[in-house]
């Protein structure tokens, strides 16, 4: 990654002013094709998601400068993610762990990123030209990005 990071303090959360959603460029999503960076993807490829195949209909890209939010590898169990990973703070990630059961009385749920910041294994850093791709779908879909669960189109049930 090119972008320069730098750590912010740990419990802080993302400021509204700058949110934003998407994952940073290098992360690998999984396509019918298999894995592929986000930097490679274009409308008309086919995702895999939770629901099965889905046809990506665009995918936008911008440079952040601001806060993002960096996942350590195997903070999420399971040895998942496999590397750090870098996502913007409004970023819905879908947990289905004990941490839905004991945050949100489900099975699962679907919450911002930034919500998950505890510091240590996730925690919030500034980015300063980190391109950043954000999914678009017909409607909500979850795909396999990073080793991890990212919920397009959906609106978190907290924020």
């Amino acid at each position: 990654m090119t972008a320069q990071l730098q750590g912010q303090a740990a419990d802080d959360v993302c400021p509204a002013q700058v949110t934003t959603k998407g994952m940073a460029q290098g992360t690998q999503v999984l396509t019918a094709e298999g894995l592929l960076p986000v930097e490679f993807l274009a409308p008309g490829d086919r995702i895999i998601t939770r629901d099965g195949l889905r046809v990506l209909v665009d995918v936008s890209m911008h440079v952040m400068v601001g806060d993002v939010v960096r996942i350590s590898a195997s903070s999420q169990g399971h040895a998942r993610p496999e590397e750090d990973v870098v996502l913007g703070c409004d970023q819905a990630l879908l947990i289905r762990d004990w941490r839905a059961k004991a945050l949100y009385g489900a099975a699962q749920a679907v919450v911002p990123v930034e919500r998950m910041i505890d510091g240590e294994l996730v925690r919030r850093e500034r980015a300063s030209g980190l391109r950043m791709y954000r999914l678009e779908f017909a409607s909500a879909a979850v795909v396999y990005a990073g080793g991890l669960e990212l919920a397009c189109n959906a609106v978190p049930v907290a924020a």
